[in-house]
C-alpha cells in the first residue's frame, strides 16, 4: 500500500516529466531561446517559483531535457547491444547505428544541432560537447557494463579506457556527421576488438 510520501514522490515526478515535455514542445517549435522559464510553467499550470524549485535555472532544465533524452537513448541502446551477446564488433557496431540514427530524428536533439549552426544558438549544444560529462558517463556505465558482463576476463580500466574513448567518438560523429551510421558503427566495433585484443567475432 503507498504511503503519503510515496504518493508524493510520485505525484512530483509526473509534474517534473509534465515540466519536461512542455520544455521538449516549446524548443522543437521554436529553439532553445524561444523557451522561457514562465511560459513553460503556464503550459504545464504550476507557478514559476515552483518551476524554479525544481530545476532552478533554465540551463539546468536544459540540461535535465537533454539527460532524459540520453536515458531513453540508452534503452534501445541496451537493446541493440543484448541482440549480439558476446560479440562485441556486432554489438557495437548495432550499437553505434541505433545511436547515430536516432540522433538524426530525433527532435529535439535536431534542434539543438540545427539551431547552433543556423542561428547561432549554441545554449545546449555545449551538454552534448564540452559540458557532456553527465552524457558520457551514462552513456559509458551502460556500454562498459555490457562489455564487463560478456568478457569478464578482460581487464576493467582498458575497457572503462576504450569505452570512454568510443563513447566520446559517437557523441562526435553525432554533432557532426560525416559518414552513414553503419560504416561509423562497422568502424568503430573493430576499434573497440582490436583494442580490447579479441579475436574477431569474439
Amino acid at each position: 500500500m503507498s504511503t503519503a510520501a510515496d504518493i508524493r514522490a510520485d505525484a512530483r515526478a509526473r509534474t517534473r516529466d509534465a515540466m519536461l515535455d512542455a520544455a521538449h514542445e516549446v524548443a522543437v517549435a521554436g529553439g532553445w531561446g524561444a523557451v522561457r522559464m514562465g511560459a513553460v510553467a503556464t503550459r504545464v499550470g504550476v507557478s514559476r517559483q515552483t518551476l524554479h524549485a525544481e530545476f532552478g535555472t533554465k540551463e539546468a532544465l536544459g540540461q535535465a531535457l537533454v539527460l532524459r533524452t540520453t536515458e531513453r537513448f540508452l534503452s534501445g541502446v541496451t537493446d541493440a547491444l543484448e541482440a549480439h551477446p558476446g560479440r562485441l564488433a556486432a554489438a557495437v557496431e548495432a550499437a553505434v547505428v541505433f545511436t547515430l540514427e536516432g540522433t538524426a530524428s530525433d527532435p529535439l536533439l535536431q534542434t539543438v544541432l540545427t539551431s547552433a549552426r543556423s542561428t547561432g544558438d549554441e545554449t545546449l549544444l555545449p551538454l552534448l560537447t564540452s559540458r557532456s560529462e553527465p552524457v558520457l558517463m551514462r552513456s559509458s556505465e551502460v556500454v562498459g557494463g555490457w562489455v564487463r558482463a560478456h568478457h569478464p576476463e578482460l581487464d576493467e580500466a582498458l575497457v572503462d579506457e576504450v569505452v570512454d574513448s568510443v563513447v566520446r567518438l559517437v557523441v562526435s560523429h553525432s554533432v557532426l556527421p560525416v559518414d552513414p551510421p553503419r560504416t561509423v558503427g562497422r568502424r568503430l566495433g573493430r576499434l573497440c576488438e582490436r583494442a580490447l585484443g579479441l579475436a574477431p567475432g569474439a
